[in-house]
C-alpha cells in the first residue's frame, strides 16, 4: 500500500468516525484533517470537497459491509447462515450501537432531512442491507413474503439501535438480536414445513 493509499484511507476512517460520532453537518473539513494528521491544505489533496469525502466514506462502508456479508456466501447457503452474519455484525456492534446509534442509518436520516442527492446515497447502504435479507429470506419463502420478512427485520435492529442508544445500553442490541434469532427461526422453520 502506497503512502498515499494509507493517508487516503486514514482520512476516510477518521472521517467515518466523525460522521457517526458528530454527524455529518456538525463534522468540518477541519475537523477531519486534525483527526486524521494533516493540516486542511493537504486534505484538499484527497477530497476536494465534503460530499466527495463522504462518498468516499459510503463507498468504505458498503465495501467493508459487502466483504464481511457477502463475499463469505456460499452458492449452496441455507438463509440462516446468511442472515445470521448479519446478526453476528449487529451483536459486534453493540457497544459503538449504544454510543452513537447507526452509522449508517444515523447519516441516512440526518441528511434525509437536509439534502436529497446526499440522503440517496446514505439510504442506498440501508436499502442495499435490505436487499441482502430479501434474498436470503427468498431462499425459503416467496419474494413478496421475503421483502416483508427483510423489512421486519431492518426495523427491528434499527429500532435496537436508536433505543440502545437513547438508554446507552448495549444490552438492548443482544436482546433484540436474540429476539430476532428466536423469530428467525419460527419463520424459517414454518416455511421448511411448509415446503416440505
Amino acid at each position: 500500500m502506497s503512502e498515499s493509499t494509507s493517508t487516503r484511507d486514514r482520512v476516510i476512517a477518521a472521517a467515518a468516525n466523525l460522521f457517526a460520532t458528530r454527524g455529518f453537518a456538525a463534522t468540518s473539513i477541519a475537523d477531519v484533517a486534525e483527526a486524521s494528521g494533516l493540516l486542511k491544505g493537504n486534505l484538499a489533496y484527497y477530497f476536494k470537497t465534503k460530499q466527495s469525502l463522504l462518498d468516499a466514506v459510503l463507498d468504505a462502508r458498503a465495501t467493508a459491509l459487502w466483504t464481511e456479508l457477502v463475499a463469505p456466501a456460499q452458492p449452496d447457503e441455507d438463509a440462516r447462515t446468511a442472515i445470521g452474519r448479519l446478526l453476528d455484525h449487529v451483536r459486534a456492534s453493540a457497544d459503538d450501537l449504544a454510543k452513537y446509534g447507526c452509522p449508517v442509518g444515523g447519516l441516512a436520516t440526518e441528511l434525509g432531512k437536509t439534502d436529497q442527492a446526499l440522503h440517496t446515497n446514505a439510504a442506498a447502504l440501508l436499502l442495499n442491507l435490505e436487499a441482502y435479507l430479501c434474498d436470503a429470506f427468498a431462499k425459503v419463502v416467496a419474494r413478496n413474503r421475503a421483502e416483508r420478512l427483510a423489512e421486519q427485520l431492518l426495523v427491528r435492529l434499527q429500532g435496537a439501535a436508536v433505543i440502545a442508544q437513547a438508554r446507552r445500553d448495549p444490552t438492548v442490541v443482544h436482546r433484540q438480536v436474540d429476539e430476532a434469532i428466536a423469530w428467525l427461526e419460527t419463520v424459517l422453520d414454518t416455511s421448511d414445513a411448509r415446503r416440505a
